[in-house]
């Protein structure tokens, strides 16, 4: 390598590692404190990583989700690590590798500075930052979707060779996230992309076979660990439900403006508190759950976006382009893109979710060829990556359950369109002595003003929930239950015999290693205590509750957490 040459890139590279890991470092330390409390989705990876441990927790209900983030974390188990903290760890740094994905995949069109800025954008919008230490599968997806597109373009514009990764890349995203899936459609619409498809596949036939070769073994290797461990893909037939939802969504109605609603949440907000979060109002309701209202960054940075996309449009149809177009066969691809658009229209939630993406592509697929021979810098990456953004975004407005984590997908997308369009703004500026200056400043700067937004009201406030329903207390409510069962397991050596029930079956199944039942919605109920007695219950862990009663005693306390104790032999 010719340090001289990529001088700007390893300094860039620096940099945004530096800061990337500096943010990743603080959020650890607060949600390793905090604990994964708030977010119960976490404790099926964790009790999963613990079957792959090999501990018998028997909830195989729950086996059968996206498996590489617990089996890595079980690699750890192994060692000794037992801890929220190390699915925490493990999922955290991919939203160091994520931002180093996305800076490669901006160097393909852009220059350091604004590749530097376009990464930093995307890992500090608050929707990713909320979750970059809550040991969810978001940050690990979004990651895997970003590499997968940057070999798979790699392998367009470089070498095909680049596929033999593309393609297993693909696969580990897609059993790290389902979701990942979707960027399938966005690997294979480049081959539709070039000139000649036909000739193209034909002339690069043994690198594609090879390629799809290494992603099928990949996705053979998980198929026979489930296959032998005796584990449904339950994920797979998740997604299922989800691309056939037209029932679901008939019966609850499908808000399809949603997301576009909360858009400005999304990229900005006003007293921004990461680690808040307000868990279950799912469908119509907004979830609040960074509190507050789209602030001055959110605004400048759809300002920014707005006159890029004019600035494009005004640029993609000038005078010289429409020459371009006028020598072009556009009868035919103008036909198809119309049609196609408008079936798109009429079927859009009235058939699958997987017939949707086909026709809009096909759609967009015309449009391409319509417009393709267009005087621009990088027309083909822009319309990839603007089918990227349609591609998820079809599927999340597709899918009736409405959670704003879903929209991460987007994310990267839409950071490299608030890239390209501060590209075109600088563009249009008028170049004098100090242009190029400006041309390092102005990204520079918004990404300073974005930091020194999310240091002064992100990082400095006090984590805390907007849901009084919830534990009061941020950073006492995981130790709290992690105290009730160390006692537990300290003052009777023969609780594994016994029969545990808890309010939060998951959380304590995880801290206990062994199979918990969940009662939180019953344990309200009158007659619970009866219904413990019945089944042998013999310790019962809950959140202070008022309705357990004799033959049950109050044995322990810590904090909010409380155990109740069933002596049979009296």
């Amino acid at each position: 390598m010719n340090f001289k040459e990529h001088k700007k890139d390893l300094i860039a590279i620096s940099s945004l590692l530096a800061i990337v890991i500096a943010i990743t470092f603080i959020l650890l330390n607060t949600d390793g404190k905090a604990g994964v409390y708030y977010v119960r989705d976490v404790f099926f990876y964790l009790n999963n990583a613990l079957f792959y441990a090999g501990y018998d927790i028997g909830l195989t209900s729950t086996q059968g989700l996206s498996p590489l983030i617990p089996m890595i974390t079980s690699i750890f188990f192994r060692m000794g690590f037992i801890s929220d903290f190390t699915i925490i760890a493990i999922s955290s740094s991919f939203y160091i590798f994520a931002a180093l994905g996305m800076y490669f995949l901006l160097r393909l069109r852009f220059n350091e500075v604004l590749s530097f800025s376009g990464s930093m954008i995307l890992v500090t919008f608050p929707l990713v930052i909320v979750w970059v230490t809550k040991g969810m599968l978001d940050i690990p997806g979004m990651c895997m979707s970003i590499w997968a597109i940057y070999f798979t373009i790699l392998s367009f514009r470089k070498n095909t060779k680049f596929l033999y990764v593309a393609f297993p890349l693909i696969m580990l995203g897609f059993f790290t996230r389902y979701t990942v899936l979707l960027m399938v459609p966005v690997m294979l619409i480049q081959f539709l992309m070039v000139d000649n498809p036909i000739d193209y596949i034909k002339t690069n036939i043994k690198d594609i076979i090879v390629g799809v070769g290494a992603g099928a073994l990949v996705f053979a290797a998980f198929v026979g660990i489930y296959s032998y461990l005796n584990i449904g893909l339950f994920f797979v037939s998740q997604g299922s439900d989800i691309t056939n939802s037209t029932y679901n969504a008939l019966v609850t109605p499908n808000n399809v403006l949603y997301y576009i609603n909360n858009i400005p949440i999304y990229l900005g907000t006003k007293s921004f508190i990461p680690y808040s979060l307000k868990p279950g109002t799912f469908l119509n309701t907004p979830i609040r759950w960074i509190g507050g209202r789209p602030s001055i960054i959110s605004n400048i940075l759809i300002a920014i976006l707005i006159i890029g996309i004019i600035l494009y449009l005004i640029k993609l149809f000038s005078r010289k382009n429409r020459e371009i177009f006028k020598k072009e066969n556009k009868i035919l691809k103008l036909a198809i893109f119309i049609i196609a658009l408008i079936a798109f229209r009429v079927t859009y939630l009235n058939v699958s979710i997987v017939t949707s993406i086909i026709i809009i592509s096909i759609s967009l697929l015309a449009l391409y060829k319509l417009l393709n021979k267009a005087e621009m810098d990088d027309f083909n990456l822009d319309s990839i990556m603007f089918y990227w953004m349609v591609v998820n975004f079809l599927f999340i407005t597709y899918y009736h359950v409405k959670v704003d984590r879903y929209f991460m997908p987007i994310l990267p997308a839409a950071a490299y369109f608030m890239i390209l369009s501060i590209e075109l703004i600088l563009d249009r500026l008028p170049e004098n002595v100090h242009f190029e200056k400006i041309k390092i400043i102005a990204p520079i700067g918004l990404v300073c003003i974005i930091l020194l937004c999310l240091g002064v009201f992100s990082l400095s406030n006090e984590p805390h929930t907007f849901d009084n329903q919830m534990h009061p207390n941020f950073f006492t409510a995981a130790s709290e239950e992690k105290a009730v069962g160390a006692w537990l397991t300290e003052h009777d050596p023969d609780y594994m015999n016994k029969t545990i029930w808890a309010d939060r079956g998951g959380d304590m199944t995880f801290l206990l290693k062994k199979r918990i039942t969940s009662c939180e919605k019953e344990s309200e109920d009158s007659n619970f205590t009866d219904k413990m007695v019945k089944h042998n219950v013999s310790y019962f862990i809950t959140k202070d509750n008022k309705t357990i009663g004799e033959p049950y005693t109050h044995l322990y306390q810590n904090g909010e957490v409380h155990l109740y104790y069933y002596d049979k032999g009296k």
